[in-house]
């Protein structure tokens, strides 16, 4: 391509960018710097609209601050395990030893009477006073305001209730269990203290295989001579009447024989499957009250055809009207249990430990006559034929009658003996004389 000798043409300048009115003043390098300017009021503001700002999402979108854990003292709350008469009963944990604990607060409905808030605070005294294996343990007490808290031993299981409710207890099970019940309510009963209200939900089975006794809510002190001692005496009958003794019903005197009598009854429910004494919700309580103290309890065997009679005679002399002829004592009932429980299933002790292996723990020994030694979830051992027998229960509603008229028949025998000699004797006599 030739050159055409034109110069090239210069493009046009371009138009300088548009300031704004906010944008400083550019000098000259070669220039003097001036005397500096007034500020500037809306520098700032321009300058800030520069700066990229943050979006705030609005306030339902704002994640909540955590919640604050509430304690009791110095226990911190995990949960509630339930709520009953008395009041709510939480897991809590104790910081430091990092231990779980059970926390029984009184409800605020109970606090208004006093006799309750009594009879909560000796539940803290007689719980304080023991320390048996076999008996939920007393930690602490708190009272806030006029609040009132007992910290008690967590027992990780479930209540004797929960498990029966599943289905019939085996009977080794049975044994270990009572077993628990007996020795705890002998300690108890040796510190002067009655429990008064004793049944399957105030039993604590734990996953570890203890028997642990608990709520000793409306127990009382025997030995309370102060103003804790008409605690109880309200005018009404205080336990459940399912498992109420006879003077229980009648009069609020009552001593540990009355918890051994509760026992009792729970003993007869394990074994055959119902309490001994049943009302309908139409009858109401004092219908199960008046069995109580009137009506004698059906022997097991009548519901448990074939069921040793050593086992019935334990349960029926536990369910004996009269104190005085049921166990005198907790070692009492449970030496006399522990010694069929040898019997019929050995290794009974062992049977609520995990994994413990209840078809080993046959029956065993020989049966008495006219009894098969039958146990729930075991095959039945028969036993050999002899004639049906009578089933001679221990409970007697009247009292014996002596046998007064084979007496008298011996004495008019005698006299009858000596008014025929006289003939004899007269004719000896007359021969005499002759």
């Amino acid at each position: 391509m030739t050159d055409s000798g034109q110069a090239p043409k210069t493009p046009p300048d371009p138009q300088p960018p548009t300031v704004p009115d906010w944008a400083p003043t550019q000098t000259p390098v070669s220039a003097a710097p001036p005397t500096a300017p007034a500020p500037d009021p809306y520098a700032v503001e321009a300058t800030m609209r520069l700066i990229p700002v943050q979006h705030i999402p609005p306030l339902a979108e704002q994640a909540s601050p955590a919640p604050t854990e509430r304690r009791i003292g110095k226990y911190i709350i995990k949960g509630e395990l339930g709520r009953g008469g008395m009041g709510a009963v939480y897991l809590a944990e104790q910081p430091g030893l990092g231990r779980e604990v059970a926390i029984k607060e009184l409800i605020l409905s109970a606090v208004a009477d006093p006799t309750a808030l009594k009879r909560f605070m000796q539940e803290a005294q007689v719980m304080a006073r023991t320390s048996h294996p076999n008996l939920v343990q007393v930690h602490d007490l708190e009272q806030i305001g006029d609040a009132n808290y007992i910290v008690l031993e967590f027992v990780r299981g479930k209540s004797l209730r929960d498990r029966i409710s599943q289905g019939t207890l085996p009977l080794p099970q049975t044994f270990a269990v009572m077993h628990g019940v007996l020795q705890a309510l002998d300690y108890a009963h040796k510190h002067a203290i009655v429990h008064r209200d004793m049944k399957p939900e105030n039993v604590l089975m734990s996953e570890e295989g203890d028997v642990k006794v608990a709520d000793f809510g409306i127990a009382r002190l025997t030995d309370d001579s102060g103003a804790g001692s008409t605690v109880t005496k309200t005018g009404t009958t205080v336990g459940t009447p399912q498992y109420m003794s006879p003077e229980q019903v009648a009069s609020s005197k009552v001593d540990g024989r009355s918890d051994l009598y509760s026992a009792g009854i729970m003993f007869y429910e394990l074994v055959v499957g119902q309490p001994p004494f049943t009302a309908s919700e139409a009858d109401g309580p004092f219908t199960l009250m008046a069995k109580h103290v009137q009506a004698p309890p059906k022997p097991p065997s009548v519901y448990r055809p074939g069921l040793d009679m050593g086992l019935e005679e334990v349960i029926l002399k536990s369910l004996s009207k009269r104190p005085e002829e049921r166990y005198q004592s907790g070692q009492e009932f449970d030496d006399a249990m522990s010694r069929v429980a040898d019997r019929l299933c050995p290794g009974w002790q062992r049977s609520l430990l995990p994994g413990a292996d209840l078809a080993k723990m046959v029956p065993g020994g020989a049966p008495l006559p006219g009894a098969t030694q039958a146990v729930a979830g075991m095959p039945v051992m028969p036993a050999s034929p002899m004639p049906a027998q009578p089933v001679q229960s221990v409970y007697n509603p009247t009292p014996p009658v002596r046998p007064v008229a084979k007496k008298s028949a011996g004495c008019l025998g005698v006299i009858a003996g000596a008014l025929g000699l006289v003939p004899l004797l007269w004719a000896l006599a007359v021969a005499l004389l002759h």
